[in-house]
């Protein structure tokens, strides 16, 4: 049996039902889940402790997850930098932009499918296992030594600048996008892909591409879901750092 994540989940739907059901999605993922049946008693928990996802209903007596949004995304709050998504049966999926743009990070619309929680989880949870960021570190590193004839000193210098270059490039397409500054967006997330796909790394590869051409065709629903896919591997790569270093320098 595939052990737990070690993450905390915080859970507010004044639907009893609602609660059950996402309690029961997310219990074979996570050890730590907090429920709360109204956005008062929500309040409560998000200001006293930090989580690692946050899920909100829209429609919840005292205080709805709009009214819960703008609070505990304010500079000094204790969730300000935690994912927070939004859980609604009302809102349409080309609403979703609205949303992010008062402070939340994704949008699920009941009924929610285990399929797309899945995705969720994988976008906005940080990796979990050791022994599947060994696996990552693996093949990075056996990918670049095989795109540089086993030349460890090559590939040590070529990581060293995507580990410099990669986090800047994704947050000038973060900051592209804030603004709708497609063409930027576009031409960095070019030079982004060039870079990765001679590196070999498929699995960034994969994801830039998606990226790459949701922007060619200007999906805009599907541009911001497909850049966090970006830069969470992005993340996953640089905590790959020291242990890709480590195994070209013995």
């Amino acid at each position: 049996m595939k052990p737990k994540d070690p993450f905390s989940i915080f859970i507010a739907d004044d639907n009893e039902i609602n609660r059950l059901l996402l309690q029961s999605q997310l219990e074979s993922h996570c050890n730590n889940l907090t429920l709360a049946g109204d956005g008062k008693v929500a309040l409560d928990y998000l200001q006293k402790n930090k989580y690692d996802l946050i899920l909100l209903d829209l429609h919840m007596p005292y205080l709805s997850g709009r009214d819960l949004i703008k609070i505990i995304k304010k500079a000094d709050a204790i969730n300000k930098d935690s994912p927070v998504v939004a859980i609604t049966a009302h809102t349409q999926r080309h609403q979703r932009q609205s949303l992010i743009d008062i402070g939340f990070d994704e949008c699920l619309i009941k009924p929610i499918l285990q399929e797309e929680l899945t995705t969720i989880l994988n976008l906005w949870l940080p990796t979990s296992s050791q022994a599947n960021l060994d696996q990552h570190n693996y093949s990075y590193t056996s990918a670049m030594l095989e795109k540089t004839a086993g030349n460890k000193e090559l590939a040590s210098t070529l990581f060293y600048k995507l580990f410099s270059e990669l986090p800047t490039q994704t947050q000038i397409i973060e900051n592209a996008l804030a603004i709708n500054d497609l063409k930027l967006a576009k031409q960095i997330t070019h030079k982004l892909h060039g870079s990765v796909s001679f590196c070999g790394f498929t699995e960034i590869q994969a994801k830039v591409n998606d990226l790459e051409t949701s922007l060619i065709v200007n999906d805009h629903q599907s541009i911001q879901s497909h850049f966090v896919a970006v830069r969470n591997k992005i993340i996953d790569f640089m905590k790959s750092r020291t242990t890709i270093l480590d195994e070209l320098t013995h």
